[in-house]
């Protein structure tokens, strides 16, 4: 039987998740009333409840710092280069959509270092030849 449930998008262990929300509700839930017992007693009542809620929020981050220690992620990331087969594919899906992406040495000089820096201006210079040749018969 699979522990894994999927919780706004993301794939998590289902004892994890119900040790992270205990966790969350033991350490927040006293913190919380004995804040508010605490602050009843030598603040202005008006203002006793707002402090409680900002201890509880304490205790929250607090829970989630040590959830986060206790449950580290399982997953393991790679990365790996695409080629330019997909970043060719990549920009014709945005061509489709948006319309043709243009020259990039008609763009100015800090949106070309930008691009650059992305190391993005030589996928769409070779996009626009790429264009450009199809256009000529």
């Amino acid at each position: 039987m699979s522990n894994l449930l999927e919780i706004w998008g993301d794939t998590v262990d289902s004892r994890h998740t119900v040790g992270a929300i205990a966790l969350g509700i033991g350490t927040a839930t006293p913190l919380y009333l004995g804040a508010d017992y605490f602050f009843s007693r030598i603040a202005d009542p008006s203002l006793a409840g707002s402090y409680a809620l900002l201890t509880g929020l304490a205790g929250c981050l607090i829970a989630g710092f040590i959830g986060a220690r206790l449950f580290e992620p399982k997953r393991v990331v790679t990365e790996q280069d695409s080629g330019n087969e997909g970043r060719a594919a990549a920009m014709d899906a945005i061509e489709a959509e948006y319309g043709p992406l243009g020259d990039p040495a008609e763009l100015p000089e800090p949106v070309r270092e930008e691009i650059r820096a992305l190391g993005l201006y030589d996928d769409l210079r070779a996009q626009h030849e790429r264009h450009l040749k199809e256009a000529t018969p």
